[in-house]
């Protein structure tokens, strides 16, 4: 029984070891930018980004940005980015193509995924040569595409699988490229 112990102890005290001896990251760059690379990422040249939720369905935005901040230029009425905008091009689009009535909120029911083959999208960005891709699961308008009840707390529901497309996007996604030789990367933004 001592015998017992005293191996138990001793693995204990190795483990409590290796915990210690990680590298602790602080909140600067310097400490961030000291992390190590994957392995992995160091030949992987190419990988696909996708961008993907209610701001699709508009997908349209002033040349010089960005169709996924359309919420925030509409609700804003301000626009940022390369250009010389007034600020209002996106709320005068909309409310000229959708009418005044059709709120950014709409564009969840209208979201509907239609062309996603999970299994196609994965072999057409395997096939492509990326060794990776990175699915936007959340934007800055909240919306998710998995189920999520924090998403609803709006007081309506706001994730692919209770509106829009009725499915777990990023659950059938990611099943689909864990099949290829293609990292799956997730990116999540805070509505807040």
């Amino acid at each position: 029984m001592n015998k017992i112990k005293i191996v138990v102890l001793a693995i204990s005290g190795l483990l409590i070891n290796l915990v210690d001896a990680q590298e602790k990251y602080q909140p600067t760059w310097e400490s961030l930018d000291s992390r190590p690379i994957p392995e992995w990422f160091q030949d992987a040249k190419f990988g696909i980004f996708i961008h993907w939720g209610p701001y699709s369905v508009p997908a349209w935005s002033p040349k010089e940005t960005y169709t996924e901040w359309y919420q925030y230029w509409l609700q804003g009425r301000s626009l940022f980015g390369n250009g010389n905008f007034k600020g209002d091009e996106v709320a005068v689009h909309h409310e000229k193509t959708y009418g005044k009535d059709f709120t950014y909120y709409d564009f969840g029911e209208e979201f509907k995924a239609d062309l996603f083959n999970p299994d196609e999208w994965a072999q057409l960005i395997e096939n492509s040569g990326a060794k990776y891709t990175v699915l936007t699961t959340k934007h800055h308008d909240g919306f998710t595409l998995w189920p999520s009840k924090e998403a609803n707390d709006r007081g309506f529901a706001w994730n692919s699988v209770d509106i829009g497309p009725k499915h777990d996007l990023v659950g059938e996604l990611t099943t689909a490229v864990n099949k290829t030789n293609v990292k799956m990367g997730l990116y999540y933004s805070l509505y807040e």
